[in-house]
């Protein structure tokens, strides 16, 4: 048993209990599931991937971890409707399940334990094992381990002062106008949107852009025609992926989220300038001096939230609560995007490709009306939206929008 790292833990306090923050990775495949084998190469890829094993623990005031490993891992049937609550008896107390569908199966992650990355790492590998590429070369086990990435990063000072950093305390941010579903409801309203990544590219790269700054330039303009937003801003919640940027790698938790407004200014120019403007933005808030300063404010307001008397089972939902309501105030909705999702080479590529269809992540809409999370797979980047109230004027969505819990994931085919 081991501490975890500050940031891995900061989810325990502020983004788990019924309503905790999972991402849920989705794979439509050619065939019917195998179900037997599709365990077998969970179980496998956690041999890989220690931290996704893990199993927190309460000790004294703080969360712990143990990660041996794993004798079995539950692997459900969505006919069965029953959600599986993370951490508990129902899932070997790991913070992970896999509920399957005819043909497809959905990875349910808690955020604790990975970014996007790291979670389309682990998808990675479950693959591989399932499509049989590693019979003859397995991976080794744990070869992609997590690190302290945050505290690697403070460790090394500060870059320089914050400049141009985004204060949304000092801004009059648009929220969303609509009725939500009850704060003790996990429901979810859920439309896929697939776009052809080739035009979106080409207009990123014709514009100065690149496919966040360009899909925010598209969902702010839909937002404004949409509401009576005025004069307040537009403010994306996405997050920013500090590898690169503070050259480490890990494959755990190694984003931070900034805030990217959409202003009435910026919605008055076209859409290329639009997307341009948003790049440029997006460039000031994830310099690395903004950036450390966010991993800094994060480090103090929770080294305060470690300080306090009271048990960690008090605490805990009384952040949630607060954090909810902080995001609920400064966003008006999130989006993250997965990136191309890479199977490896050629030979693995291939074989995946024939028996993985299509790809969609998401993750409960809680903190916020509205989220998105985009991944691009076989030339198309699919946005699963993630929204917390029902649509009233659905906009002919090209796959048909369904009501789910989020808890369960069953979703209609």
């Amino acid at each position: 048993m081991g501490k975890l790292y500050f940031f891995d833990e900061t989810f325990y306090w502020s983004r788990s209990g019924k309503r905790a923050t999972v991402i849920e990775a989705e794979c439509e495949l050619t065939q019917s599931v195998r179900p037997d084998e599709l365990r077998q190469a969970v179980l496998s890829a956690l041999r890989v991937h220690r931290n996704f094993r893990a199993r927190p623990v309460i000790v004294g005031r703080r969360f712990y971890v143990e990660d041996s490993e794993a004798e079995k891992v539950a692997v459900v049937s969505e006919a069965d409707g029953q959600p599986r609550r993370l951490g508990t008896k129902e899932t070997g107390g790991l913070m992970l399940y896999v509920s399957y569908g005819e043909r497809r199966f959905t990875l349910h992650v808690f955020h604790g334990l990975g970014d996007m990355r790291s979670i389309c790492g682990f998808l990675h590998t479950v693959l591989r094992f399932y499509c049989h590429t590693d019979d003859e070369n397995p991976p080794a086990a744990d070869s992609i381990d997590t690190f302290p990435c945050h505290e690697h990063i403070l460790g090394g000072g500060a870059p320089g002062a914050p400049e141009g950093k985004f204060v949304p305390q000092e801004h009059d941010i648009f929220i969303l106008p609509e009725r939500l579903f009850s704060t003790r409801s996990t429901r979810q309203h859920i439309i896929d949107i697939d776009v052809p990544i080739a035009p979106l590219l080409a207009f990123a790269r014709e514009s100065g852009s690149s496919v966040v700054p360009a899909l925010n330039a598209v969902i702010g303009r839909a937002i404004r025609q949409r509401y009576d937003v005025g004069q307040k801003e537009i403010v994306c919640y996405t997050p920013k992926d500090l590898r690169p940027v503070f050259h480490f790698e890990t494959g755990g938790n190694g984003a931070i989220p900034f805030s990217l407004p959409y202003t009435a200014e910026t919605d008055r120019l076209s859409a290329g300038e639009r997307a341009r403007r948003l790049r440029e933005e997006m460039m000031v808030q994830t310099r690395p001096e903004n950036l450390y300063a966010t991993v800094a404010q994060l480090r103090a307001d929770f080294d305060q939230i470690f300080a306090a008397p009271m048990p960690v089972t008090e605490v805990s939902p009384m952040v949630v609560k607060s954090g909810r309501q902080k995001d609920s105030a400064f966003c008006t909705y999130g989006i993250s995007y997965a990136g191309h999702l890479d199977f490896g080479e050629a030979e693995c590529c291939d074989t995946i490709a024939r028996q993985v269809q299509a790809v969609g992540v998401s993750a409960g809409s809680y903190s916020y009306p509205l989220w998105i999370i985009a991944c691009e797979y076989k030339g198309i980047l699919r946005m699963r939206l993630v929204q917390s109230f029902e649509s009233d004027r659905p906009s002919s969505p090209a796959r048909p929008t369904q009501t789910v819990d989020i808890t369960t994931s069953t979703r209609s085919p």
